[in-house]
């Protein structure tokens, strides 16, 4: 059969367009989430528990470097933060718990790195509450790559939110208020994501600390 280079032509371009739409459909559901652990839900639960400890040791280390001890001092860090959820997110749908725990990171680790600037100015050199802010940092960050993979496994994109502008302060003070604010926030932010973290764990989670527990029976029993 004799074919015209018109037909030719166009059974080529029809060719070309099928092929192409296979490869689309290919990498779309095989594209990897590039470094992402498949268990990134486990690794979040596992993270926020040790960050609990952390925040706390930081925000009492931060009122002892900062002369904010004193009960009317202290209380004025307790005072709410816009940017960190009012409800524990731990009881909204997984997708939203984690879009709202990766907004909130976003603005905590903008918020170090300002407390850090100040503290390197109201710190004396090599005070103990650097290096804890600097760990804090990291284990945000880190908090953070965990929370974007998870989302990324389930095919969410990461919510982007901005907040208004606050005034900033003027004097080494108020600087020492607003830190506290923050870190206190975070503290209990934390403190809310672990309480509710038992019961949403996943299933292998759950399954392990069970065997955890008969081992330990088992040990005791045997002692007795």
């Amino acid at each position: 059969m004799l074919w015209s280079v018109e037909t030719l032509g166009f059974l080529l371009a029809v060719t070309q367009g099928l092929f192409i739409q296979c490869l689309a459909r290919v990498n779309s559901s095989t594209a990897p989430c590039r470094g992402c652990h498949r268990n990134s839900l486990g690794k979040i639960t596992a993270k926020t528990r040790q960050m609990e400890k952390e925040a706390k040791e930081l925000f009492r280390s931060y009122l002892t470097h900062q002369g904010l001890l004193p009960p009317d001092l202290r209380q004025l860090c307790n005072e709410a933060v816009q940017w960190f959820p009012t409800e524990n997110i731990r009881d909204q749908p997984k997708s939203v718990m984690l879009q709202e725990l990766y907004w909130t990171l976003e603005h905590m680790k903008d918020a170090l790195e300002n407390i850090g600037k100040q503290q390197q100015v109201l710190s004396t050199p090599g005070a103990a509450l650097l290096g804890k802010l600097q760990s804090t940092r990291w284990s945000v960050r880190g908090l953070l790559s965990n929370t974007g993979c998870a989302l990324c496994l389930k095919g969410v994109s990461p919510n982007s939110r901005g907040i208004p502008e606050r005034p900033v302060a003027t004097n080494a003070f108020q600087q020492k208020i607003d830190g506290c604010k923050v870190l206190w926030n975070y503290s209990k932010f934390l403190e809310k994501l672990v309480r509710g973290s038992g019961e949403n764990a996943p299933q292998g989670l759950r399954n392990q600390r069970k065997r955890r527990k008969g081992t330990k029976r088992k040990e005791a029993s045997s002692h007795s």
